[in-house]
């Protein structure tokens, strides 16, 4: 197993150790390496900077294409060293305010908005989903980030906005790519550990907010404003959540994003981390989040379940080298699993669809 750090026309590597964090929950991918100062094949130490702009590649492959955030350097008697830390290009929507002209848009879809924020960081959208119909008007608020500007307009649309490893930002949805690897307790899974909370679950969800509703064909009222409620049935007893829509909607849109909440919540509640050897799979690919993989593993209640891979991490220390996935249920990332009454989303209620669900439904659904 092999991680180098591009740095400039320099390559580094013979880190001591390594962890490389991926997920489809987070919008920059992060890093951290360790090593002593002064590289093999080097006649000179070349000090890394913060700020420079860096490529980190794991056995030749390319996860973080960023730069250097962070420089630790530490010696004693015995020894000196160097702890680097670094994210994708797209930790800078993380970090730096939302700046664009008026700031505000009118009858624009979401990657229009996307691309407007990320092109003065340089940074390159690609849409790989539907992202449904424009805004009627959407605008930046006061104080927030460009990565909270961009996010709450994907919360609306439901979609995930994850980096492509290459200093992009790709607008997508939970994929259907399967690992043709199986993860079997007993045989494969060197540790697993699962996490199943109520906290944070409510019995219903219930969306308001405000829209035009002369022009809403559901609202019986015109002075009342459009909402909607959904319902957990798995959670018994009554725990009432209201939310409050960021954006004008009608009740069939505020629909979805009740259902997308109590989606998100449950993927929360019920969540999985199972750490195997090595960083690839048995076809030698490295492991790779937003994949569908099956998972056998009775103390987990998981019986040939089929699980998203939210995200990875990679490991390299004494120990040698691992990979610890983050699983979830793969409803906990669409927006309407199951009900149909998007006209966007109604192929997903298929008859294919709904067996998949009631097989994962045997599992974890009821915790």
């Amino acid at each position: 197993m092999k991680a180098e750090l591009y740095v400039g026309e320099t390559i580094f590597g013979g880190w001591q150790r390594v962890s490389v964090t991926r997920s489809i929950e987070q919008i920059a991918n992060s890093f951290e390496l360790e090593v002593t100062e002064r590289w093999p094949g080097q006649s000179d130490s070349r000090p890394i900077r913060p700020g420079e702009k860096c490529t980190l590649k794991l056995d030749g492959s390319v996860l973080i294409t960023g730069y250097v955030d962070d420089i630790d350097v530490s010696y004693d008697k015995q020894a000196h060293g160097l702890s680097v830390r670094g994210r994708d290009a797209t930790g800078d929507l993380v970090d730096c305010s939302a700046i664009h002209k008026t700031g505000q848009w009118k009858n624009v879809p979401l990657n229009r908005i996307a691309s407007d924020l990320c092109a003065p960081f340089g940074i390159k959208v690609k849409t790989e989903t539907d992202v449904g119909d424009p805004f009627p008007s959407f605008k930046i608020e006061p104080g927030e980030t460009a990565f909270e500007c961009i996010e709450r307009a994907a919360r609306l649309k439901a979609v995930l906005l994850i980096a492509d490893g290459e200093g992009g930002l790709v607008i997508t949805r939970a994929c259907k790519v399967r690992s043709e690897m199986a993860l079997v307790e007993g045989q494969n899974i060197l540790s697993a550990r699962g996490s199943f909370s109520w906290k944070e679950r409510f019995s219903t969800y219930t969306v308001k907010g405000h829209d035009r509703l002369d022009h809403d064909a559901e609202a019986v009222d015109k002075h009342v404003a459009p909402s909607a409620t959904v319902t957990d049935d798995s959670i018994t007893r009554y725990r009432p959540r209201i939310v409050l829509a960021d954006d004008h909607g009608n009740k069939t849109r505020f629909r979805d994003r009740a259902e997308w909440e109590k989606n998100v919540r449950m993927g929360r509640g019920l969540r999985g981390s199972i750490t195997v050897q090595g960083w690839t799979d048995d076809a030698g690919k490295l492991w790779q989040p937003n994949t569908l993989v099956t998972v056998t593993s009775p103390l987990l209640y998981l019986k040939e379940a089929e699980m998203l891979i939210v995200g990875c991490m990679y490991t390299l220390d004494d120990g040698g080298s691992r990979t610890a996935l983050s699983i979830a249920r793969r409803e906990a990332f669409d927006l309407v699993a199951g009900i149909g009454k998007s006209k966007l989303f109604k192929k997903i209620n298929t008859k294919e669809e709904k067996e998949k669900k009631q097989k994962a439904s045997d599992d974890w659904s009821a915790l």
